[in-house]
C-alpha cells in the first residue's frame, strides 16, 4: 500500500473518530494490514473489513456503511428493510454509541460534500509536496509556506556524557558503595547507570544570494520551523557575508520573526561567496556550535563568485569539525542537472550527503535522514587538499 493510500485511510479513521467510533492506533493498524490483503476496488470487501474492525453493535453497521460511502464518493448497497426503515423515517435520527449520542443525518449528501472538500484539500496538499518550488504560483507558494511552518522534523538522538540511573551500561560505583553501607559494607545491591539521550544539534546554513531569491522566503520558513521544533538548532544565512539569525527567529509569530531577519541582514539577494562565508563560520562560530557533535546542513545552489581553493579549504575544515555535512541543492529538480560549477566541484568531495531541495518532500526527507544517521558517523574517504592549502 502506497503512502498516499495510507494517509487517506488514516483520514478515514479521523472521520470515524469524529463519529464516535473507536478508531485509534490499536484498530487502525490491523485495519490497514487487512486492506493490503483485499481487492480494494470491490466495495463489498471494503465494507466487510470496515465492519469487522470498527463495528461493536448491529445498529452501528448502517452508520459505518454511510460513512464509507461518503468517504469513497459512492452510494453503499441497500440495507435490509428492517434496518433501512429505521434510518429513513426521519430526516435525522439519534443512534446510541456507547455512552454518547450521535446525530446521524439520513441524507448524507451534505456530509459527503464536506468530506469531499476536505479530501480534495488534502489531495492538493499532497500534490504540492512533490511540486517544484520554482513552478509554484503565488497561491501555491503561500500554501507551501503554511505547510512548512507545520513541519516538525525529528533531529535524532545522541548519547550524552551525562549519565542517568538505570540501564545496564556500567556499574554506578558511587551508588553501589552508598547502598553497601546498609549491609555493613557488603556489596549486595548492584546499581547501574547509562548515558542519557538528547537531540543531536543541527546547524542550518542558508544561501540568500540573488540566484536563490526564488527560494529564500521558503528556506527562512523552513529555518523557523526547525528552530521552533528544537532548541538545539542554530541558523545562519549568507550571500557575500555570514549572518547568525538564531536569535532573530525566537518569536512566536513567524512573519514577525522573518521580517526581523530581512531587516537585519545587509547582503540580501547579493552576490555569493560561499567559501568566505564558511571560513567566517569556522573562525567565529564553529567552536561554539559544533562542540557537541552537530550535524551541518547547507542549502545552496552552489553558484559561487569566490575562490575555489578557499571553498575547498573551508568546507574540508567544516567537515572535520561536524558529525555529518549535508548539502541540499534546489537546482537538482531540473532535468539533466549536473553539479558543474567550480564551487560545487571543489566542495562535493567533502560533503557526506548531496540531496535535492526543490520541493516540500525533499525538506521532509532531511528529517528522515537526521533520524536515521543520528547515532553513527558517515564513512569518509581521505581527501587530500592541494599542497598550497
Amino acid at each position: 500500500m502506497t503512502s498516499i493510500l495510507v494517509r487517506n485511510w488514516l483520514h478515514f479513521g479521523r472521520i470515524l473518530r469524529g463519529l464516535g467510533f473507536d478508531a485509534g492506533p490499536a484498530r487502525m493498524l490491523p485495519f490497514l494490514r487487512a486492506l493490503s490483503l483485499i481487492e480494494m476496488s470491490r466495495f463489498d470487501d471494503l465494507r466487510t473489513v470496515v465492519r469487522v474492525h470498527f463495528a461493536r453493535r448491529r445498529e452501528e453497521l448502517p452508520v459505518l456503511d454511510r460513512a464509507l460511502g461518503a468517504f469513497l464518493g459512492v452510494r453503499p448497497l441497500e440495507q435490509p428493510a428492517s434496518v433501512a426503515g429505521s434510518m429513513d423515517d426521519h430526516e435525522a435520527r439519534s443512534i446510541s454509541l456507547g455512552s454518547r449520542q450521535l446525530k446521524v443525518l439520513d441524507d448524507m449528501d451534505m456530509g459527503a460534500d464536506a468530506e469531499e472538500q476536505e479530501i480534495a484539500s488534502y489531495s492538493r496538499a499532497e500534490l504540492l509536496r512533490e511540486k517544484d518550488f520554482d513552478s509554484l504560483n503565488e497561491a501555491e507558494m503561500a500554501e507551501v509556506r503554511r505547510l512548512i511552518r507545520l513541519m516538525r522534523l525529528p533531529a535524532g538522538l545522541t548519547r550524552s556524557r551525562r549519565m542517568r540511573p538505570g540501564g545496564a551500561d556500567r556499574l554506578d560505583m558511587r551508588r553501589l558503595l552508598r547502598h553497601s553501607l546498609r549491609f555493613g559494607g557488603e556489596l549486595l545491591v548492584f546499581s547501574w547507570k547509562s548515558a542519557s539521550l538528547r537531540p543531536r544539534p543541527l546547524v542550518l546554513l542558508c544561501d540568500i544570494s540573488g540566484s536563490m531569491e526564488r527560494y529564500t522566503r521558503l528556506l527562512l520558513n523552513f529555518a523557523y520551523a526547525l528552530k521552533t521544533a528544537s532548541t538545539r538548532v542554530e541558523a545562519f544565512v549568507f550571500a557575500t557575508r555570514l549572518t547568525r539569525i538564531t536569535g532573530l527567529l525566537r518569536h512566536h509569530d513567524v512573519d514577525t520573526a522573518l521580517n526581523r531577519v530581512t531587516s537585519t541582514v545587509e547582503d540580501w539577494s547579493g552576490g555569493t561567496r560561499i567559501g568566505e562565508a564558511l571560513e567566517t563560520f569556522n573562525r567565529r562560530y564553529a567552536r561554539r556550535v559544533l562542540g557537541h557533535g552537530a550535524t551541518v546542513a547547507i542549502i545552496s545552489d552552489g553558484w559561487d563568485r569566490g575562490d575555489a581553493d578557499q571553498m575547498r579549504r573551508a568546507i574540508a575544515h567544516l567537515q572535520r569539525s561536524c558529525h555529518r555535512l549535508i548539502w541540499m541543492n534546489p537546482l537538482m529538480g531540473a532535468p539533466g542537472y549536473e553539479p558543474l560549477t567550480l564551487g560545487l566541484q571543489a566542495a562535493l568531495p567533502f560533503v557526506d550527503d548531496f540531496l535535492p531541495a526543490h520541493n516540500l518532500a525533499n525538506l521532509e526527507a532531511l528529517g528522515a535522514l537526521l533520524l536515521e544517521t543520528a547515532g553513527r558517523r558517515p564513512f569518509r574517504r581521505q581527501t587530500l587538499l592541494p599542497a598550497s592549502a
